[in-house]
């Protein structure tokens, strides 16, 4: 797996490897408003299950997107990829919110291993993309617009590194 992904993986696996399935389920706060570990893990697997999809048609389709990105994409790119800034006060995408999955409650080492297990399979996507499409904008995200893969993968990186778990109480 790429190291910037990589590196994502293994902080969750840190921050989450001794912790019950108990303890995943916690809202911060006991605010239920407010996503528990498991929650959080699970809308990162489902953004990740969702950029797969989208490089698995843009991969049958044998060409990037022809998209363009608007003036607002163009700036929340920058402010995301360049400024590793993700904005505040947007909602999660419907297909990203937790409690899609239908999971058990899982411990902390069950879903590092469920991050992990999407992480690889998006990033050997993303690998097949910038083999196929080199540098080109592969496929469009519905905030920052189209992306290359190796941008696809920063925006991973930065979108996965959420300060939550490490806030909770142990």
């Amino acid at each position: 797996m790429n190291s910037v992904l990589q590196s994502v993986c293994d902080a969750y696996a840190e921050a989450l490897a001794d912790r019950s399935s108990e303890w995943c389920q916690m809202h911060p706060q006991q605010d239920e408003a407010a996503w528990s570990a498991q929650d959080l893990i699970e809308h990162l697997v489902l953004a990740m299950s969702s950029t797969r999809q989208l490089l698995e048609a843009r991969l049958e389709r044998g060409r990037a997107t022809r998209r363009r990105a608007t003036p607002i994409q163009y700036l929340c790119r920058v402010a995301v990829l360049s400024l590793r800034r993700m904005p505040r006060g947007v909602n999660a995408p419907p297909f990203t919110v937790p409690g899609q999955t239908r999971w058990p409650s899982l411990s902390g080492a069950e879903l590092a291993e469920r991050l992990r297990r999407e992480c690889e399979q998006m990033d050997q996507l993303l690998g097949a993309c910038l083999q196929r499409f080199g540098k080109q904008r592969v496929a469009a995200h519905f905030l920052l617009g189209p992306l290359s893969a190796a941008e696809w993968r920063r925006f991973h990186s930065i979108h996965g590194r959420h300060p939550a778990i490490s806030r909770r109480p142990h």
